[in-house]
């Protein structure tokens, strides 16, 4: 947002007019501190009220009225620090005020600075510890729009200082800052400056018996792990550090927190999907259901909630809006703010349909069902659960988040469609999917880089190789020279899977690209330690390297890619992949022949065909089929599954109608895209 200039409004020049009319004839009646005060809050709270999500969705927010109400607010508050001699409690607590909205409303970091400064001197004077660190942990915010570094310096010396004291719950709130902060910056070397702060954050919460701070900052490692890979090791590390937290769940604090229960079986859930274990993600998706139904009313509006600390945190009872706060009964707990709970519930939806994304064309299309039905309750409950009192800024991003997650919805969804080859539908999604990224003020670049691979995708599966091609041959599809980059793991899992479609368009001998063959195969070689971990990745390299002409494997080489192609297809449940490599097995070793296993081979690829509901790859093993039962002898049956093969090739779309009347015999198994999805 913009700089909002402080321009005394006529309300705020009228208020300095009558004060100072009211202070020379010292009229007792009127508290003007209390009024600019309280004025200064109801100038924020209609600024606030006109420039919520609901007034973003239904009509849209008239900003020159927005600034001028902040603008007034600000100019209220200035004027009880400037003109009045205040208590000194009260003087913090207007500078605190003052500073954070500003921090939200502006970007005049310098004046935030200089009032929190002064704050900070102020209650040093006075030994207002609790005001004092609530100040200290905004100034680190303000520091770090300008100059991360100073940020992190400060922070250094900040929770050195709470250490001293011993005010141990401020102690984790810096520490939690610390590796907010940090996350955003992305470096390695921040990454494990985050990693340091959670195991500090850990190595307290354990011997204070503080197991809610405990629970969440191993938690937190775990996600920081899958984050930042998705190695096995990571995988390995995350769910190390998520049996610590699991096996606090027991306590009855944690077990009343909805929250950090959530968190667990979200993280937990991403594991298995990140591991390719659908048995395992069923039933943890199961889980991560039964906690979202059962949650409670520690979920604030706001997604904000609290998490109790044993210890004491200062020595001064709390401010009761701070990041530390006191109960009624004089315990301490620590503010985190989340998402709202709606929210989270709409991702559950994400989640779950990419736990059954395996099995969904054999179980009533039940993860597309869970997709259509998410985008529709976050459409619904994202104004129901609207927090009005934000600054626009925390509207806007919250806006931006929630197009993101509609984005993704879509976008799964229609690689849903593509995978069961409903391209008419998948299209028109995808037109919706381009619309809703294109009015996005900011998006993922991850986002970008997955719309652009979908492309391509459609394009190659109805029939438009050439256009298919020039997508996946893009920089941003293109894979890196090295296997170490900065690039972030799902981007070169994309890149694997473009560098794979490129190669299918590109095979055969006739095809005018088919020099770029040696190329794209011998980029491949330097991720083959990640390819080799990701099991639909590996079944998918495999049959690529079991129908490649460059070179020609030999007949025992091509048997063992189709087997590790088969078993590892397997291992992961896609039926898609296990069709495609059933099929060119029983063309490749069983053509022409006579017997049970030949009959056996292309019967499970037909079935397998089938339940996949992919027009193309029905009328493919339909054929193959059809051929086994004619050198069988059953010439009346084989005829009746190549008429349904005929008949479904029908209702392909023209470029692969047309790509196939014009490839020679045997060339079956090229055009299919075998991205996993």
């Amino acid at each position: 947002m913009g700089h909002i200039r402080h321009v005394p409004s006529a309300p705020t020049a009228a208020l300095e007019s009558g004060i100072s009319t009211a202070v020379g004839s010292q009229s007792p009646s009127v508290d003007y501190q209390m009024l600019l005060l309280a004025l200064a809050e109801d100038y924020l709270i209609a600024a606030h009220t006109g420039g919520s999500y609901r007034a973003m969705r239904e009509r849209g927010i008239d900003m020159k009225r927005y600034h001028k109400l902040v603008a007034t607010a600000l100019g209220c508050l200035e004027t009880l620090l400037n003109n009045f001699k205040l208590q000194p409690q009260l003087e913090a607590n207007v500078r605190l005020r003052y500073a954070s909205v500003l921090l939200d409303e502006t970007e005049n970091m310098m004046e935030a600075e200089q009032s929190l400064s002064a704050g900070i001197k102020l209650c040093d004077r006075y030994r207002f510890f609790d005001l004092k660190y609530n100040m200290d942990h905004l100034l680190a915010q303000v520091l770090f729009k300008g100059s991360p570094r100073a940020s992190m310096k400060f922070l250094d010396g900040v929770i050195k200082d709470v250490e001293a004291y011993q005010h141990t719950a401020w102690v984790y709130a810096f520490r939690f800052l610390k590796v907010s902060l940090s996350l955003k910056l992305s470096s390695h070397q921040d990454v494990l400056s985050a990693f340091a702060q959670l195991r500090s954050i850990s190595a307290l919460a354990d011997q204070l018996g503080d197991k809610a701070i405990l629970a969440i900052a191993s938690t937190l490692e775990a996600l920081v792990h899958l984050r930042e890979s998705s190695s096995a090791e990571s995988i390995e590390q995350a769910q190390r550090a998520l049996a610590l937290a699991r096996s606090l769940q027991l306590d009855s604090t944690i077990g009343q927190m909805s929250q950090i229960v959530v968190l667990i079986n979200i993280v937990d859930l991403s594991c298995s999907l990140q591991h390719f274990d659908p048995s395992q993600a069923v039933s943890k998706m199961q889980a991560m259901q039964a906690s979202l139904e059962s949650h409670n009313d520690t979920w604030h509006g706001d997604g904000s909630f609290l998490i109790p600390v044993k210890s004491q945190g200062a020595s001064r009872a709390p401010n009761g809006n701070g990041i530390v706060r006191m109960g009624s009964k004089g315990s301490l707990s620590i503010m985190f703010s989340w998402t709202p709970w709606a929210d989270i519930y709409a991702l559950g939806y994400l989640f779950s349909s990419m736990a059954i994304a395996h099995r969904s064309t054999s179980d009533g299309l039940r993860s597309e069902h869970m997709l259509e039905e998410g985008m529709r309750y976050l459409d619904k409950n994202a104004i129901k659960t609207d927090c009005a009192l934000e600054p626009v800024s925390q509207v806007a991003s919250r806006n931006t988040w929630r197009q993101t997650l509609q984005c993704f919805f879509q976008l799964h969804l229609v690689f849903a469609l593509c995978t069961r080859a409903a391209w008419t539908a998948g299209q028109e999604l995808f037109r919706r999917l381009e619309d809703t990224a294109a009015s996005m003020p900011s998006r993922p670049d991850l986002l970008d880089i997955l719309i652009q691979y979908l492309d391509g995708v459609i394009h190659q599966g109805t029939g438009q190789l050439d256009n298919a091609l020039s997508i996946f041959q893009r920089p941003c599809l293109s894979l890196p020279t090295k296997a170490t980059t900065s690039s972030s793991p799902t981007h070169i899992d994309v890149a694997i899977l473009s560098t794979f479609n490129s190669i299918l368009i590109v095979r055969s001998p006739s095809h005018p690209s088919h020099h770029l063959l040696p190329s794209l195969l011998s980029s491949l070689e330097p991720h083959l330690p990640r390819i080799n971990t990701n099991k639909p990745l590996l079944s998918a390299h495999n049959l690529i390297l079991a129908t490649s002409p460059h070179p020609t494997p030999t007949i025992v080489k091509t048997k063992q890619y189709l087997q590790f192609s088969l078993q590892a297809a397997k291992a992961a449940s896609n039926n898609q992949l296990m069709c495609i490599t059933l099929n060119f097995m029983s063309y490749k070793f069983f053509k022409g022949v006579v017997g049970e296993q030949a009959e056996k081979s292309a019967r499970a690829s037909e079935n397998l065909a089938r339940k996949g509901m992919d027009g193309l790859w029905k009328s493919v093993s339909a054929g193959v089929l059809g051929d086994t039962l004619e050198m069988a002898g059953r010439g009346e049956e084989a005829e009746r599954i190549r008429n349904g093969g005929r008949e479904i090739a029908r209702g392909l779309p023209d470029g692969v109608v047309k790509w196939e009347e014009g490839e020679s015999e045997g060339e079956m198994e090229e055009e299919e895209d075998v991205a996993i999805r």
